[in-house]
């Protein structure tokens, strides 16, 4: 398990560096909206996959039933967090209207 647990971090981590850096590329380049969108997107998306690795590990770490249940609370709020930048109604009300910062 721990060659699985290796590989899904590392392949998360890549996936997400090379999203990022065709954000880079695609901020100094003529793109349309769309492709943004997308991007934005699949970024979120990525970033929920490395909260589950993240957590599958966390869950390994321990055996108390508690720690777990707080590691389960913690991501889901984490991956329930990066979508909802994704919805319009929340982002203007939580993060345009109240300048909550975001961390992506």
């Amino acid at each position: 398990m721990k060659k699985l647990d290796r590989t899904l971090s590392v392949v998360i981590l890549i996936a997400y560096a090379v999203l990022w850096v065709i954000s880079w590329i695609m901020a100094y380049n003529s793109v349309p909206e769309g492709v943004i969108t997308a991007m934005a997107i699949t970024r979120t998306v990525v970033l929920c996959l490395m909260y589950v690795v993240v957590l599958y590990n966390a869950l390994g770490w321990t055996d108390n039933w508690i720690l777990r249940i707080v590691f389960i609370g913690l991501a889901l709020f984490l991956i329930a967090s990066a979508i909802a930048i994704r919805v319009p109604e929340v982002y203007d009300y939580l993060f345009a209207k109240n300048n909550i910062p975001l961390m992506m």
